[in-house]
């Protein structure tokens, strides 16, 4: 009763649910002939407006191979309602419970609670069971609502090492690790022997092995606020996450399994999809000549032949590192995912006579990658790499609208795993300091016809110019392009045109006249922002504090240069001081610069981020650089009549 009449969090009064229990629980059990896992969860919410409504939909990823099955097992779900002051339920139908395919492998078992209603309580249990102990099951404590009870337990017997990462910034009320120990029925035809009991004779018997007891629990964790200024909540959010090292069953050898970077690495080359993508571009042999031939530079024909698969081959919106087509119906489709498109990119550079590899890298969105952590499932993306001299050209061809060098946003995270043709691999940093988002502005203004008025051209570079393509390619009219992009109160762009939009290799030229609604001539006194269309009009971070870092894609530069002729019969009343500030060292740097020179006043802004994360320390500081840049890039010119 008490939680059905919870008003509201008072931990915080703004969340929409609060998960009053989320409870988890691993063990081992003994299958038809070898261990198995099983995870049961059990978990209550208190649902207190419309805007959860949308969470009492679940979902359940489960594996489902020609070799290996996850089976769930016991799915029950209720709603609890508080109706005429009697509590009502309202079980989960099987109408409401369905499978959802995502690969030839993986889906989900998708559920929504019923009669979901505000005030109402809803919980839900079920169990996994799975012969995969590759995959032990992770937890996370956190999520999009506060948490007021998270638990996990796990039971893991002494045949299997597993390796531990945690991470996030809550701390545990619980956390214990105790010694215990648990009866297995074993049959004699199985892996295990029992003592004198040896060989592949039919019967069975109880083993009793040690086992190690984990206990974690947090409690009344805050709900994570993801935000564009982060990798991915994944990797900050409280969980835990297991690798298995190997296994050792009694009488028997250890097995490693996947505990070094090697062995992942040569089980990715070996897999089918990988290496076998790489190998199949003869029937492009004659293309790849034509183009081998016209560009002797290495880097430039790496770059074409990039160019050229790309004019080809479009992007279908799937990460992967793994092929889910050959390469000729790759090209013969002409669409196909990351894996399909950057695997047979490095075929064809190969074919090309050039030294190149394959790159797996986890994206943004996906995670960073642990380096001390070997896991298969780090990765979720390809790229290709060639090498120069002592130096790795880094190509991606699945975006038309950026030069193949200007790796995606997507895949700036850290380092990725580069595995040559013997399946060796080694750490390559995928940022490159030398590409930056560079944005510069050059204006002119005045007075026209008793209205303020000017030409703007802005010079957009690499990953700015990049953007910038993207945006406009989303938007059938260029109009509305410029009137989202250039948007400012009291300002009519009257015309405006792109220079190269379509050669993606050189800077972007946008060049645009604007005018004011309101005519000036006649005011005595004249205000004017000379940085009319700046980027920096809203302050993004406005939490208080911030617990995990800013991370940022790429390094920015933003440079604004303005001329404004004084109008005839006005003279300066007061200009804005110059200024200059940084942040953590010059990580972070901001100038404004301005003066008059006969009738003619020049201000020029430089806003500088040189470095790509900013520490929980640094937030203070960096929320009051960004404040520094609007309250300087919106303070006014004033100009008045002379003869005042």
């Amino acid at each position: 009763m008490e939680e059905l009449t919870m008003p509201i969090y008072s931990l915080d009064s703004s969340a929409n649910a609060v998960v009053l229990a989320d409870v988890g629980n691993s063990y081992f059990v003994w299958g038809q002939d070898d261990f198995e896992l099983v995870h049961e969860r059990h978990c209550r919410i208190k649902i207190f407006n419309k805007a959860a409504f949308d969470d009492a939909t679940f979902e359940i990823p489960y594996y489902s191979g020609a070799y290996s099955k996850e089976k769930i097992t016991q799915l029950k779900g209720v709603t609890y309602l508080l109706e005429n002051g009697k509590i009502n339920e309202y079980k989960l139908d099987s109408k409401g419970i369905f499978d959802e395919k995502i690969t030839d492998n993986l889906n989900n078992r998708k559920f929504t609670l019923p009669n979901v209603k505000e005030g109402a309580v809803i919980e839900f249990i079920y169990t996994i069971k799975t012969d995969r102990t590759t995959f032990f099951k992770e937890w996370e404590f956190q999520g999009k609502y506060p948490v007021i009870w998270s638990e996990y337990t796990a039971r893991i017997p002494e045949y299997y090492f597993y390796k531990l990462e945690m991470q996030g910034y809550n701390p545990f009320a619980i956390n214990e690790k105790k010694d215990g120990n648990e009866q297995f029925m074993i049959r004699w035809s199985s892996n295990i022997a029992t003592q004198g009991n040896e060989g592949n004779r039919a019967g069975s018997a109880s083993v009793s092995a040690r086992t190690t007891d984990y206990r974690w629990v947090m409690k009344d964790v805050p709900a994570f606020s993801d935000d564009k200024f982060i990798t991915t909540k994944d990797d900050y959010i409280s969980k835990i996450k297991f690798q298995l090292q190997g296994y050792q069953y009694p009488q028997s050898a250890y097995h490693g399994v996947l505990n070094t970077w090697e062995k992942v690495t040569e089980a990715i080359y070996n897999t089918d999809g990988f290496a076998s993508s790489m190998n199949r571009t003869g029937f492009l042999k004659d293309q790849i000549k034509v183009i081998a031939d016209k560009y002797p530079d290495m880097a430039t024909r790496s770059v074409a032949i990039a160019s050229f698969l790309k004019s080809n081959v479009k992007w279908n919106g799937n990460n992967g590192y793994l092929a889910s087509q050959t390469p000729k119906t790759v090209f013969e489709k002409k669409t196909g995912s990351a894996a399909d498109i950057n695997l047979l990119l490095v075929g064809m550079l190969r074919e090309a006579g050039l030294e190149a590899n394959p790159i797996l890298l986890s994206t943004r969105r996906n995670g960073r990658v642990n380096q001390y952590y070997p896991m298969v499932d780090n990765f979720n993306y390809v790229i290709a790499a060639v090498r120069l001299d002592s130096t790795d050209l880094l190509l991606d061809a699945t975006d038309a609208h950026r030069p193949s060098y200007l790796l995606p946003e997507r895949c700036l995270n850290g380092k990725g795993r580069l595995i040559n043709q013997k399946s060796e691999g080694r750490w390559v940093e995928l940022e490159n300091d030398n590409l930056k988002a560079k944005r510069l502005t050059v204006a002119s203004l005045g007075l026209k016809d008793g209205k303020l008025a000017g030409d703007i051209i802005v010079y957009a570079k690499d990953y700015e110019a990049a953007n910038m393509r993207s945006s406009v390619a989303e938007i059938t009219n260029e109009d509305d392009y410029f009137k989202k992009a250039f948007k400012t109160n009291g300002i009519v762009i009257s015309k405006h045109s792109f220079d190269n939009l379509k050669n993606i290799d050189t800077t972007l030229v946008t060049k645009l006249s604007f005018e004011s609604e309101e005519e000036l001539n006649n005011n005595s006194i004249i205000y004017i922002n000379p940085i009319l269309f700046g980027s920096f009009t809203e302050n993004v971070f406005k939490a208080k504090d911030r617990k995990y870092p800013v991370s940022f894609p790429t390094a920015k530069e933003d440079s604004y240069m303005v001329t404004i002729d004084i109008p005839e019969g006005y003279i300066v009343d007061e200009l804005p001081k110059s200024a200059r500030f940084d942040l953590s060292e010059g990580g972070a740097k901001f100038s404004y610069t301005i003066g008059q020179v006969g009738t003619k006043i020049q201000v020029r802004t430089i806003v500088s981020f040189n470095k790509t994360m900013f520490l929980p320390e640094e937030y203070e500081g960096l929320k009051a650089f960004y404040a520094g840049i609007i309250s300087k890039q919106s303070e006014q010119i004033v100009l008045k009549k002379a003869n005042q």
